[in-house]
């Protein structure tokens, strides 16, 4: 069969793809593949990877298990994707903010956005909220008038963020050096983390994921007092934007997106998106979804990337336009 000198060329050729693990042979689907979480169990993020995973397990892997990955402003588990083999068999639930925001509020990045992680779909929008605990008088009700009660006292300044260089972070640091009024953030793993101190008025505020602030609303010891979005949020129809209440360069929205590690072939990243999209359709995974107040929305690749970009440019104008100085 293989005396003819084409034929023996055509086998050659196969030979060589099996050996380098060319296109020529398709690649194997792996027995497990894990999705890297920067947040603690408990918290938004790691309630949409394991929705996620559910949905995926049997389609991208056999089994698909979640890692928290927690520290250092979610730069963690951003590491640990650097470090991972980049075929598809480690992917990363994380803030799209990590290739918009972070470029621009972090000195020591420690990765590069567009290089090193490539995001394959969006999986939900995310709003910051600025909300106020118990150690704050009740008729603070507005921006106006947390800033009129903190102003001149440092220890009523201090807040609750889920780590250096977040949009949760950078949002309250902005709007202080604006009014003149010294914000202090008080840095924890996750807003989950978080919320007993600011529940128990250890610290006054919190800046944090608005999906996660709803989940707090119903102890009633929790108040809005602002949203980032262009416009108000559905979930929070009566909480002024920070635009509406005097802050119109802090309009912003987050995204959880998936990464894959930056080197992934693109008809990988292709095949993982399409996943995630047809996991993101999956009814029980839209009904944890909206026990969660969160809406999907998958995106490909390229749709993804280009979000991305754009925020990183216009987050860029944001910070220099506000005077932050990286931390």
């Amino acid at each position: 069969m293989f005396d003819t000198p084409l034929s023996r060329r055509q086998f050659g050729l196969l030979s060589a793809a099996a050996l380098a693990g060319g296109p020529a042979i398709a690649q194997s689907r792996p027995d497990v593949a894990k999705i890297l979480v920067p947040f603690p169990a408990g918290g938004t993020t790691d309630l949409v990877a394991r929705l996620l995973a559910d949905q995926l397990r049997g389609d991208i892997a056999d089994v698909v298990v979640v890692e928290n990955k927690t520290g250092a402003a979610g730069r963690i588990a951003i590491s640990a994707l650097k470090q991972a083999p980049a075929d598809g068999s480690t992917l990363m639930l994380h803030a799209l903010g990590i290739q918009m925001m972070y470029p621009h509020t972090l000195r020591q990045l420690g990765y590069d956005p567009f290089a090193d992680v490539a995001p394959i779909s969006i999986t939900n929008r995310v709003d910051t909220c600025f909300a106020v605990g118990p150690a704050v008088p009740a008729p603070v009700r507005t921006l106006e008038d947390y800033f009129a009660w903190a102003k001149g006292d440092p220890k009523r300044g201090t807040f609750a963020s889920a780590g250096s260089g977040t949009p949760q972070h950078f949002m309250p640091i902005a709007m202080g050096q604006q009014v003149k009024v010294e914000l202090t953030p008080v840095h924890y793993r996750s807003s989950t983390v978080a919320y007993p101190d600011v529940l128990g008025g250890m610290v006054p505020a919190i800046s944090t994921p608005l999906n996660d602030a709803m989940q707090q609303l119903s102890t009633g010891r929790l108040r809005l007092l602002a949203t980032t979005g262009d416009r108000r949020n559905s979930l929070t129809p009566d909480v002024p934007t920070f635009a509406e209440q005097g802050f119109a360069q802090l309009v912003d929205s987050d995204f959880f997106a998936v990464f894959v590690h930056g080197s992934t072939s693109a008809p990988l990243q292709e095949k993982l998106s399409a996943a995630v999209r047809k996991a993101l359709a999956a009814p029980a995974l839209v009904a944890g979804f909206h026990k969660a107040y969160i809406e999907p929305m998958p995106t490909t690749p390229a749709e993804t990337l280009r979000l991305a970009r754009a925020g990183y440019e216009r987050n860029g104008r944001m910070v220099k336009d506000v005077g932050y100085q990286p931390e």
